[in-house]
Parts: C-alpha cells; sequence; structure tokens
C-alpha cells in the first residue's frame, strides 16, 4: 500500500472520532469537533491532494456506518471534499527562473532580512547561469476567496434546494422547522431566558436564531478551515513533512470581483423575504477574507509598535473575548484595496534614499 493510502486512510478515522464528539452532549468535550477538518489537512499538505480525499472517503464510510448518514455527508462536505480542494489549489505551483531585482524590490528585501545576490553589471552570457529557479505556489489569498466561495456555494444549494422542495420560507422555514421542537416545543428558550432574568417572546427569540444562524456557520467554517488550514502547514513545516512553505499574511491579495461579488450580496441582503437572509449570509461568508486582509494590515502596522508582541496579545484577547473588534477589523480589510496601508507603511520604513515599490 502507498504511504499517501495508508495516511490517507489514517487520517480519514481520527477526522471522523473528532467529528464524533459534536454528539457527547458537554461543550468543552465537544471542542475536538472543530479540528475534526485538521487530519485531513495534515494528510494532504504532507502527501498529496489523494490523500486528502482518501481521508474524506473514509470519514465519510465511518461516520455513516457508526452514526448516521447525515453526519457522514456533512463531514464529507464540510470537512472532507472541500478541504481536499482547497490543498489541490494550494499544492499547485510553477518553477521559473528569478527576475532581475529592481532597487526597490532590493530594499524590500532587505527589510524582511532576506538576502539576494546583486547581479549589476553580469554579462548576459552569465545571467541565465546566475539566477535561481524560483517555484511560486499558489496565493494565500486566493485560498481565502476559494474557501468564501465554496461558503456562498454550499448556502445558495441549500437555499435552492428547501426551495425546490416545497418548504414555506425557503432555507429560513427548514431552520425553523429544524428548531421548533426543541427550541419552543422543549422550551429551551425559555428555559435560557429564566436563568439570564430575561422577558421576552420565545417566537421572536427562535426568528433571530433563524435569521442569524446560516451567517454564523459559514463565518464559523470559513475560519475553522483557515486555522486548520494554518495549524496543519504550521506542524507539517515543523516535522520536515510539508509539500510547500507556510504562505504569509502579511502578503495576501484579493481579486477585484470579490468586492463585486460582496456588493451583491449587500444588494440582496436588502431585500424582503427570504432573500435577504440568504444574502445577509453570503455578505457575512464574504467578510471572511477581508477579517484576515484587515488583520494583516494591522500586523503590518505593527511593526513600528515597541511593544509588538503584547500590544497583539491584548488585541487577540480582545478580539475573541468580546466580538465588537471583529466589525473594525473587517472594515480595514474593505478599505485595505484603496487606502494601500500596508504599501504606505513600507514606504514609511524604507531606508533613506530607497524607495519601496
Amino acid at each position: 500500500m502507498p504511504p499517501y493510502w495508508a495516511i490517507g486512510v489514517g487520517a480519514g478515522l481520527a477526522g471522523a472520532l473528532l467529528f464524533l464528539t459534536a454528539g457527547v452532549g458537554s461543550p468543552i468535550l465537544g471542542l475536538p469537533l472543530f479540528f475534526a477538518a485538521l487530519p485531513v489537512f495534515l494528510a494532504g499538505l504532507g502527501w498529496g491532494s489523494r490523500s486528502a480525499l482518501i481521508a474524506s472517503v473514509t470519514g465519510f464510510v465511518v461516520l455513516s456506518s457508526t452514526s448516521s448518514f447525515t453526519a457522514g455527508l456533512v463531514f464529507l462536505v464540510a470537512d472532507g471534499l472541500a478541504v481536499a480542494w482547497l490543498v489541490h489549489l494550494a499544492l499547485l505551483h510553477h518553477t521559473e527562473t528569478a527576475p532581475r531585482l529592481t532597487p526597490a524590490d532590493a530594499a524590500r528585501l532587505a527589510r524582511k532580512g532576506e538576502t539576494a545576490e546583486a547581479e549589476t553589471a553580469a554579462p548576459e552570457e552569465d545571467k541565465e547561469s546566475k539566477e535561481p529557479a524560483v517555484t511560486e505556489w499558489y496565493p494565500a489569498g486566493a485560498l481565502a476567496v476559494w474557501t468564501a466561495l465554496i461558503a456562498v456555494g454550499v448556502l445558495v444549494v441549500s437555499g435552492l434546494s428547501t426551495m425546490a422542495m416545497g418548504v414555506e420560507g425557503g432555507l429560513e422555514g427548514a431552520l425553523r422547522i429544524l428548531l421548533a421542537e426543541d427550541l419552543i416545543e422543549g422550551r429551551a428558550i425559555e428555559a435560557g431566558l429564566r436563568e439570564l432574568g430575561l422577558s421576552a417572546d420565545p417566537e421572536r427569540i427562535l426568528s433571530l436564531i433563524v435569521i442569524a444562524l446560516p451567517a454564523f456557520v459559514v463565518m464559523a467554517w470559513s475560519l475553522l478551515t483557515l486555522g486548520n488550514m494554518w495549524l496543519a502547514q504550521v506542524i507539517l513545516e515543523r516535522s520536515g513533512h510539508n509539500l510547500r512553505p507556510t504562505p504569509t499574511l502579511l502578503d495576501i491579495e484579493y481579486p477585484p470581483f470579490l468586492l463585486a461579488l460582496f456588493l451583491s450580496a449587500l444588494i440582496l441582503s436588502l431585500i424582503p423575504g427570504s432573500a435577504a437572509q440568504l444574502g445577509g449570509a453570503i455578505m457575512i461568508a464574504l467578510l471572511v477574507p477581508y477579517f484576515l486582509l484587515g488583520l494583516a494590515v494591522i500586523h503590518a502596522i505593527s511593526r513600528a509598535w515597541t511593544a509588538r508582541i503584547a500590544l497583539l496579545g491584548v488585541f487577540y484577547v480582545l478580539l475573541i473575548f468580546t466580538g465588537w473588534l471583529i466589525v473594525p477589523v473587517c472594515l480595514i480589510g474593505l478599505a485595505e484595496p484603496w487606502a494601500a496601508l500596508r504599501a504606505r507603511f513600507a514606504q514609511s520604513e524604507a531606508p533613506t534614499g530607497k524607495e519601496i515599490s
């Protein structure tokens, strides 16, 4: 059996076991669920996309046999095939001869602490032998965009499927049917409000949950998927099994069509009816790449801070435990294509007499 087969099967079993922790009924014991995609990423980024695909199918078979077909299908889509596709993209690359560095590029590399050979005054016939081959990997920004597009695709398919099945209210109506028994008939909302000392209509609370749930799910899935991908890459690089170098967050760029999609989703969210919920969820999914871009800008700006590590630590603690910082970070990411804050910061950091492009 080739190594990627054994690794893929083992990763699928591990992913299925992590996924099964969702049914333990405890928030703490159920935390491993959030890392169900990690073994699939480890298999793919370390042993190839075929290994990730084998892990996806293995996890589906195990969960379908031991739990339910629905659990297997959710794993296959969310933690299997989507992960395998991202791994396939991440491993795409091409190698070409490195171009000669411009003075601006040389200044940037010098500021980053990297080295580059001086190629000025070299004879034309010697340039090819002195220019090293450079491998260009699939961009990290494109991987973030693909993650958002996968989430959008699942949302659109879910919405269209519920409408095709004749469910009143589309995706919102289907969620209401699924949640009403536990939250309303089971009096879960009423009990929660009583514990908090609040008084509200349980039906209104259910409506808010139904509206917000798709947006929350796609946002959480996107962030967890990208987080697991980064964690797998770090583990593999430390162990020497990584097939590609770890991409840097600071240099991510997005294609212009992403903003057009975001604005289209924003317009859709303003249309009354079930389209508003779908548009709002799509808009949140497309905000995740801009959230990462906002973090990249903050990390670039933080280079000038005296106590950089400590201040970034405080920032992330506030981000995780308050949540409201997500909004300004997303706004910074949305503004970055026009404001070019990273480029302006690099310009201000350049040594005297040097120009950063």
